[in-house]
């Protein structure tokens, strides 16, 4: 089972479900640089709101039948947002459940940076939609593949 999650508690367990669709909305008053960059904008990301796309997956047996040794060291999971690929920073098992997230700012910025456009004043209103795809590698298992749109706003 592939659930959409920005943030796990110890257990493993989503306190933060997402959808495939989602408005995440970020607390501008934080966001204190003068005359900002989309670079700028990758930082408050990255270092203040902290935004994560992850995942959690439950398995269907402990390891998919491999040692945790095996399992790990060929689990391997991405998030892809325009031409850039970054392997998730962030990756926590347990015998039946995975959970990965990656930094947005993190990759944003490098997107940003591949378009030409990191130094550029920055904007919310064109963002746009965010379309980012999951692509996760479990041992034993056909590569998974899904795609989540996510729109950032200032809070009201």
């Amino acid at each position: 089972m592939f659930q959409f999650c920005d943030n796990f508690n110890h257990e493993l367990k989503c306190i933060e479900p997402k959808t495939e669709n989602d408005i995440v909305f970020l607390d501008q008053t934080k966001f204190k640089k003068e005359n900002p960059t989309y670079e700028d904008f990758g930082n408050f990301l990255y270092f203040t709101a902290r935004e994560t796309p992850g995942f959690r997956l439950v398995l269907d047996s402990p390891w998919n039948g491999k040692t945790s040794e095996e399992f790990r060291s060929e689990y391997n999971a991405f998030l892809l947002y325009g031409s850039t690929k970054e392997r998730m920073e962030g990756n926590s098992f347990q015998p039946k459940t995975v959970v990965s997230f990656h930094y947005l700012g993190a990759l944003l910025k490098e997107e940003f940076r591949h378009i030409g456009i990191a130094k550029n004043p920055f904007q919310i209103e064109a963002l746009g939609p965010i379309v980012l795809t999951y692509i996760v590698k479990v041992p034993g298992k056909e590569p998974i593949s899904k795609v989540r749109t996510i729109q950032l706003r200032w809070k009201p």
